[in-house]
């Protein structure tokens, strides 16, 4: 059993490994970890909702039990709670982050000259 666990801990921890192969200088590591935390949050967002919908389900299939309805239904709360509390640490980080000017240099940087291909063409003679 413990080889199985720490073997789906490597295999987790396989894209931060593969993530450092480009790291070059302390901004490209600090996109990099905001990479890998951004998308951990919308898997935990992910995560949260299929919990939500399948305790839904599950109750609205126990219609004649009532000791499972409430369990279902405290889960249903709790997964609410979960997502409320996930969404609200990762919009205060964002508040943070604009207010004290830190931004994804790199990421942004990729979007606004792609936007601005779009939006201002060459002048083809």
């Amino acid at each position: 059993m413990k080889k199985i666990i720490s073997s789906a801990l490597l295999v987790s921890l396989m894209p931060a490994f593969v993530f450092a192969q480009g790291v070059t200088d302390l901004p490209t590591l600090i996109n990099k970890i905001d990479d890998l935390v951004n998308s951990a949050i919308w898997l935990l967002v992910s995560l949260a909702v299929i919990f939500i919908v399948w305790n839904s389900v599950q109750f609205i299939l126990k219609a004649g039990d009532s000791e499972a309805r409430k369990t279902y239904q405290a889960a249903i709360m709790w997964g609410i709670v979960g997502l409320f509390v996930i969404l609200s640490i990762w919009g205060l980080v964002n508040i943070l982050n604009n207010t004290f000017g830190v931004e994804n240099q790199y990421n942004q940087g990729q979007a606004t000259s792609d936007m601005n291909s779009l939006i201002l063409p060459r002048n083809q003679p």
